[in-house]
């Protein structure tokens, strides 16, 4: 059984962190390690602005330009930003961007629908006194878009609905599988190709939301590895997902860039002991 065990990756000081993030003048931190990616999405071009209230009646206001390119109103100040948008479901999209020259280093991603004007914020940052300056850590809130006035008073929530349940998921060019053990953490099994060859284990920090039915927001940490975080909006109908990360990776560059999970499947307890007899294409093999 090929067994390997993560370790952690170079710790730096904030002043380091930052000289990754503003200074690195060849790498593209939108282009990552996991190379299947959805088409981008213009919808919100079409929209052409959003309004979100959030708590205590705070609103942060959005301006899409083009494909790639929005304004938006920070600290009464519009600021020019890149941005990238995908279509996680019908009428529900996933857009993020990070903020230029901030510190400590930020990222606002958000799971929109615009059918029902709810909406959910995660914003992150690099560095958190709680862990290490490379660390990423993240915050999840809910507002409502605000239509000419009317604003919707229900909001997105965090569920315990994965509590229990094991799913196989394709990302990139790998297999892992997921073990939502409670409503905080989760494990993550990264799979190998033979028979009994996991090779890595471990349970990150993570968090839920549920959008509508069968469509959710799943958050983490990769607490045992470089510390970045991941978000994506999975589709449980359809058995995929849009997301991305954000952080400093294990090759300690900046990265902020989107991936999709291509497949998935639900596991039964037999399917995880076939799996771990006879390796991970015995029980996901009708998805290939």
């Amino acid at each position: 059984m090929a067994m390997e065990r993560r370790l952690r990756q170079t710790q730096f000081t904030k002043r380091e962190v930052l000289d990754i993030v503003y200074n690195d003048k060849i790498n593209n931190p939108y282009e990552g390690g996991l190379n299947y990616r959805r088409p981008y999405s213009d919808a919100l071009v079409k929209e052409k602005k959003l309004k979100i209230v959030t708590g205590g009646g705070a609103a942060l206001e959005y301006e899409f330009l083009d494909a790639h390119t929005l304004r938006w109103l920070s600290m009464g100040k519009w600021r020019e930003e890149y941005y990238e948008c995908y279509e996680a479901a019908e009428n529900i999209y996933f857009f993020f961007h990070m903020h230029a020259r901030s510190y400590p280093p930020q990222m606002t991603a958000m799971c929109v629908d615009l059918g029902t004007g709810l909406v959910t914020l995660n914003n992150a940052q690099i560095g958190n006194d709680d862990y290490t300056p490379r660390d990423t850590s993240s915050r999840i809130s809910f507002g409502a878009l605000d239509r000419g006035g009317v604003i919707s008073a229900a909001r997105h929530s965090f569920t315990d609905d994965f509590v229990g349940k094991v799913a196989a998921w394709w990302i990139g060019d790998i297999w892992l599988t997921h073990h939502y053990i409670n409503p905080q953490f989760f494990l993550n099994e990264i799979l190998g190709f033979g028979p009994n060859s996991v090779f890595l284990t471990i349970a990150e920090p993570a968090q839920y939301v549920k959008i509508k039915e069968n469509i959710y927001v799943f958050s983490w940490r990769e607490m045992a590895g470089p510390g970045i975080m991941g978000m994506d909006v999975m589709d449980w109908s359809k058995m995929q997902s849009v997301g991305m990360f954000y952080g400093i990776s294990e090759a300690d560059r900046l990265e902020c860039y989107s991936f999709s999970r291509r497949a998935g499947k639900w596991l039964s307890v037999e399917d995880r002991k076939k799996l771990h007899k006879e390796g991970i294409y015995s029980v996901v093999g009708d998805l290939i």
